[in-house]
């Protein structure tokens, strides 16, 4: 996935001349217009006329200095800019190692709570009470490679473990993979933590207690010097209010086909983070 960026422009006004505004660029994947419009509106906020629009490869965008803002993932920007960097399950670590990697004129606001981390799912018991854990399911190495994932492309570790994560089976769809869990054709599913496809019923995500699995939490990125520390604030605002399932539950209206402005609009209100100061 490609991040989104928003970008410091010159709007004009009718009445009093040329005014300036943020643009919010952003690709067309439903996670990051979810991402755009929720940056776009708590700039907004500050007084800055905002906008958004779609680009092609918005991360160029920001690397050369057309865009000033990006909202982006930890674990995806470091791959970005560090691909030889190993991952860290550790949120802060993650951060930091992404912060070191970033280009001199770029900076990152706060990481969030949200997150859209690598996991993997399992079918679930209906009378199981405890949720079962990554630890305990590496015990069988067996089953681990017994795993499946949508499209091609390596798995995020090579191992977990003493385990070797395998080769998975590839399946053309989110539907298409956890059906063949449910059958057991496969024994566990790779997905992440914030996919809007995941089952609300009959399958779970294992905990990954251990850190195992290469944190990749919401953090907004912005050209240094171009934006106002209040501009900056409002996205640190976001941080601690975005919750990785508030982010699973808009990507999947928007990806049904709703307003992504609307539904974030809803999700705005609910919060009220643009009432407080």
């Amino acid at each position: 996935m490609l991040l989104a960026a928003v970008a410091v422009l010159a709007g004009c006004s009718e009445n009093h001349g040329p005014a300036p505004y943020l643009t919010v660029v952003t690709t067309n994947d439903a996670q990051y217009r979810v991402l755009a419009h929720i940056y776009a509106a708590v700039v907004k906020a500050t007084g800055i006329d905002t906008k958004v629009r779609e680009s092609a490869d918005p991360v160029t965008e920001l690397d050369t200095g057309i865009a000033s803002v990006a909202p982006g993932f930890t674990g995806r920007v470091l791959r970005r800019f560090a691909p030889q960097q190993r991952p860290s399950g550790d949120e802060e670590t993650a951060y930091k190692a992404m912060i070191a990697a970033l280009p001199a004129g770029v900076a990152a606001a706060d990481y969030g709570t949200a997150e859209d981390r690598a996991a993997l799912a399992v079918t679930s018991s209906p009378g199981a009470s405890a949720k079962p854990t990554l630890a305990a399911f590496v015990r069988h190495c067996d089953q681990l490679a017994r795993g499946g994932q949508v499209g091609q492309g390596p798995v995020p570790l090579p191992r977990i473990g003493s385990c070797a994560t395998g080769t998975p089976r590839q399946y053309a769809s989110a539907g298409e993979l956890f059906a063949a869990l449910r059958r057991g054709e496969v024994a566990v599913a790779w997905t992440s933590t914030a996919n809007p496809a995941l089952p609300a019923d009959g399958v779970t995500l294992l905990d990954d207690e251990k850190q195992w699995l290469p944190a990749n939490s919401v953090v907004p990125l912005y050209r240094r010097n171009e934006l106002t520390e209040a501009q900056v604030l409002s996205l640190n605002k976001v941080a601690g209010e975005l919750t990785t399932g508030d982010l699973a539950a808009m990507t999947r209206e928007v990806s049904g086909g709703a307003d992504p402005q609307r539904v974030v609009g809803t999700w705005l209100n609910d919060h009220q983070i643009l009432l407080r100061g």
